[in-house]
């Protein structure tokens, strides 16, 4: 049994001419409003998140990088975006945890993101209480073993969520902090995924706002693995400058 990282598909930052042609097209109007706004070309920032990435999976220990659909069954997959991280020591805590019987496993994430308005955390908490979070799998918190039909819940986090939670006997949890979700200015959250476009002063704030979550970001004790990737964050931010 290995343990393989996936990471899921995406497209090749670093061809624009690609990038522009394949973007989904409400996400395009974001796009041109970001290159207006910024001298890093919305490409080329999502390409050096990609680079801080690979350099956080390259870290993990023991662990192979595959594609997914080259993975044998008897093995075990962690899906990734590609702009998050893992702990170095995941796959020592994968291997402790395997049983045969066992057709998934979950860990906790930390994300890094810019903390609520109050309003917009007051609107959250409501819904919160409403409904508690069914998504038990986010971009990069769970594994699954590669068995044929269980590989498309690697593609899409939200499938996972709905199989670890109808088949609770067959999900491993794992203690511990494990990953974490980086939720970038890039991030189609972020930029308003239900709003179809938004504006330079949006922009220029959330900016402004994201150089100081990663020159201040104060890392939990158990997330000291991750403050390279912050300070290569941190840097990066500052490579973006106004046009």
């Amino acid at each position: 049994m290995r343990i393989h990282v996936c990471l899921r598909s995406t497209l090749d930052w670093q061809d624009e001419a690609l990038v522009r042609a394949r973007i989904i097209p409400g996400f395009r109007p974001k796009l041109d409003a970001w290159n207006a706004t910024f001298d890093m070309p919305y490409h080329l920032f999502r390409q050096r998140l990609r680079d801080i990435a690979q350099l956080n999976l390259s870290r993990v220990e023991g662990a192979v990088c595959s594609e997914l659909e080259d993975v044998a069954p008897g093995h075990v997959v962690v899906p990734i975006d590609d702009d998050d991280w893992l702990a170095p020591d995941l796959v020592s805590h994968l291997i402790d945890a395997y049983e045969p019987t066992v057709r998934g496993y979950l860990w906790s994430l930390h994300v890094i993101e810019l903390p609520r308005r109050v309003r917009s955390s007051l609107r959250w908490l409501a819904r919160w209480l409403g409904r508690p979070d069914l998504h038990l799998c986010k971009t990069n918190n769970y594994a699954v073993s590669s068995e044929p039909a269980l590989l498309p819940l690697a593609l899409y986090h939200v499938k996972a969520s709905h199989y670890f939670t109808g088949n609770p006997l067959a999900v491993k949890r794992i203690p511990g902090i494990l990953a974490i979700q980086n939720r970038t200015l890039a991030s189609q959250t972020v930029l308003g995924w239900n709003r179809p476009s938004i504006s330079r002063d949006e922009l220029v704030t959330l900016w402004r706002r994201y150089r100081g979550l990663y020159s201040s970001w104060r890392l939990r004790s158990e997330l000291v693995w991750a403050r390279p990737y912050v300070d290569m964050m941190a840097a990066l931010m500052e490579d973006i400058h106004l046009t």
